[in-house]
């Protein structure tokens, strides 16, 4: 992730020209789908932990819900026009409400697992609500090439930007959402068997169906035969999409079989990134873009770079966000209040430099 907007962001354009920035930015294709699944794969986890209480009511859920508001408004202050309330009741330019409105991952993330979770709390039984998933995502994908390409002009701009790349949004929610629901099925079966001891076989059975799924995919794609108009492999199509899910389950399966030979039993680096995962996303793009704010690499070093210093560059800034984790991670573990008077001193500080801005 921190390498691909380094990459994106920095990167000569006459080097962007050349073929090797086709496979480079294949493979960087591949981090957002990752990051869907694996949000969706911890909202398993939280399941089978505390299905009783999200369904029956109880506190978890309403905290469960206002984390993911949080996540959600977090996810538009990044595409702030400016970072000054007094400014933003000033702006009329249509352009600049529709790049605050744009969806981006985070905004992904929130609605889709808020989705999940009204729907898991209204099926209120596990195995419906998984099968139920199943059909969904399956119409998901199917149906976003149509669905991204419709005319939603007639709704509110906020609205539209959630079902169509039309209005500068990254990640609409079709197909991208399925990946996040792809994430909670895996999840919910690999845990299933992980209660039962025989996690193995869940991996062996991943590698097998993320290997059918390229192939089936790719050999699609070749049969001169489709339904779609305008088809196009790259945007949005179920092939590419069931390419990028192999891999992604390719990936998945890899990063268990290094956990399981580690010699080191202590936190892993991507446990670690994975918990404070917010965090760094956040941190790490106003450090690369800056969006409202003064200081940042793009405006520091334009897109001037060659692929050995935007190596380099990433290698300090992911050392950097890694610091940070570390150490966020170890002050909750060392003292839950003093970390969350501090997570709060930041916040405040934050909403009321907003409010009190000018220019």
């Amino acid at each position: 992730m921190i390498e691909t907007h380094v990459v994106n962001a920095l990167l000569r354009p006459e080097i962007k020209a050349q073929s090797l920035f086709k496979v480079v930015t294949f493979l960087n294709g591949l981090v957002a789908p990752s990051f869907l699944f694996c949000a969706g794969f911890a909202l398993a986890i939280t399941f089978r932990r505390k299905w009783n209480d999200y369904t029956r009511f109880r506190k978890p859920l309403w905290r469960y819900i206002f984390r993911l508001l949080f996540i959600l408004v977090v996810g538009y202050s990044l595409h702030l026009p400016y970072f000054s309330l007094t400014r933003l009741q000033t702006v009329t330019d249509l352009q600049l409400w529709i790049s605050f409105f744009q969806v981006d991952i985070l905004q992904t993330i929130a609605v889709t697992l808020l989705l999940l979770v009204l729907f898991a709390v209204a099926t209120r039984r596990e195995s419906i609500f998984i099968y139920a998933a199943s059909f969904i995502s399956m119409c998901i994908i199917f149906t976003a090439p149509v669905i991204r390409m419709m005319d939603y002009s007639m709704f509110p701009v906020w609205f539209r930007s959630y079902l169509t790349p039309l209005y500068k949004s990254q990640f609409p929610l079709f197909p991208w959402s399925a990946f996040l629901i792809a994430g909670t099925i895996a999840g919910y079966g690999f845990l299933k068997l992980k209660e039962r001891g025989v996690e193995r076989r869940f991996v062996d059975n991943i590698l097998l169906l993320a290997v059918a799924a390229i192939v089936i995919a790719l050999f699609a794609e070749f049969v001169p035969i489709t339904i779609y108009p305008d088809h196009n492999f790259w945007r949005a199509s179920p092939e590419f999409f069931f390419v990028r899910l192999g891999l992604v389950l390719l990936a998945m399966a890899a990063v268990w079989l290094y956990e399981q030979k580690r010699i080191v039993r202590s936190t892993s680096i991507f446990a670690l990134f994975g918990q404070e995962s917010l965090l760094v996303y956040v941190v790490h793009l106003l450090i690369v873009y800056g969006y409202t704010y003064e200081w940042s690499f793009i405006r520091y070093f334009g897109p001037e770079l060659n692929y050995y210093q935007c190596f380099v560059l990433f290698i300090c800034l992911a050392a950097g966000m890694y610091l940070m984790a570390f150490g966020w991670h170890w002050l909750k573990g060392w003292n839950k209040k003093v970390a969350k008077i501090v997570e709060v001193a930041v916040l405040t500080g934050i909403v009321i430099a907003f409010i009190l801005k000018t220019t």
